[in-house]
């Protein structure tokens, strides 16, 4: 008898009816009609050809192959449910999670071993993502996303706000005599990303930072241009030149030293880091262990939900 010739609908069933011994009670627990029971059954005996029961004025009574196949059927339909449920909880405790680059690579990457460290059972995967993630065609849980925190149809949480500052390596700031002579000098190399789709408008220029901080920019200067921040962070890293940075991703290096800042002045950018997502995800208790996660490595209150509609 090849299992394929056999209805398992009608396998689940029959462990109910052994279980209960009863049509009707199986029914009720089932959530099926009695005939639907009967029929199920006839089905299943005239599949197997073997007589797995008799009825009784109360009930029914079991046949030798009936106790039989009653045992096999319990354990698989147990074995099933387990399954069923580890599978679901697999799939919750998986986290999808849309990031822009610069936030990925310099802020949440540096953090994720102390993720992992309190929340071992959550599986993270990451997408960098520039653009607004579209959740009605990705499947992604939560987008960490830079903006003004108001997207049609989502909620966002606020996570922390951003401000630029200028910065080099400690190797190339000892080529000059103070940040200031680095800042005019006409052969300190400028680096700069274009302002994209990962922070258009909420970026700012470096004519832009000059004009808040009270100073003019020299327009000798060599400049070259990244696609992003990242790859700009990195250039700087290196000694290649001074970069306009964000203080957020970059705390870690000026707390090492191994990027120094240029100027005392901040100036606050537009956008903001924002957990962005619709507003029933923010239901999911691994989404909810997340954001509370990251509540504790933001500068930021942990109850500034936004939607819009």
């Amino acid at each position: 008898m090849m299992l394929s010739r056999v209805s398992l609908a009608a396998l689940r069933t029959f462990a109910e009816v052994a279980h209960q011994q009863s049509l009707s009670k199986a029914a009720l627990r089932l959530h099926i009609s009695q005939s639907a029971v009967s029929h199920q059954m006839k089905l299943l005996e005239q599949q197997l050809e073997v007589r797995l029961f008799t009825r009784k004025s109360r009930g029914i009574k079991l046949t030798d192959a009936g106790y039989l196949l009653a045992e096999h059927a319990s354990k698989a339909m147990q074995q099933l449910e387990n399954g069923l449920q580890q599978a679901c909880q697999q799939q919750q405790s998986r986290l999808r999670i849309a990031i822009i680059p610069a936030l990925c690579q310099h802020w949440l990457i540096p953090r994720l071993a102390d993720f992992y460290q309190h929340h071992p059972h959550i599986e993270l995967q990451l997408l960098q993502q520039d653009t607004l993630v579209d959740f009605n065609q990705q499947k992604i849980d939560i987008h960490l996303h830079f903006g003004h925190g108001e997207f049609i149809g989502l909620n966002s949480q606020l996570l922390m706000g951003e401000q630029a500052i200028p910065v080099c390596s400690p190797a190339m700031l000892s080529l000059y005599d103070n940040p200031q002579a680095l800042l005019q000098a006409d052969c300190a190399r400028r680096l700069h990303y274009q302002a994209g789709e990962e922070d258009q408008p909420g970026g700012l220029s470096w004519s832009g930072w000059f004009n808040q901080a009270g100073g003019r920019i020299n327009t000798h200067q060599p400049v070259t241009c990244f696609s992003h921040l990242g790859p700009a962070l990195t250039a700087a890293r290196t000694g290649l030149g001074m970069v306009l940075a964000w203080q957020q991703l970059i705390e870690p290096e000026l707390a090492r030293g191994e990027l120094v800042a240029l100027s005392e002045t901040r100036v606050p950018l537009k956008y903001s880091y924002y957990a962005v997502a619709p507003a029933h995800h923010f239901e999911r208790e691994s989404v909810i262990t997340f954001i509370n996660w990251l509540m504790t490595h933001c500068h930021s209150k942990p109850t500034n939900l936004r939607q819009t509609q």
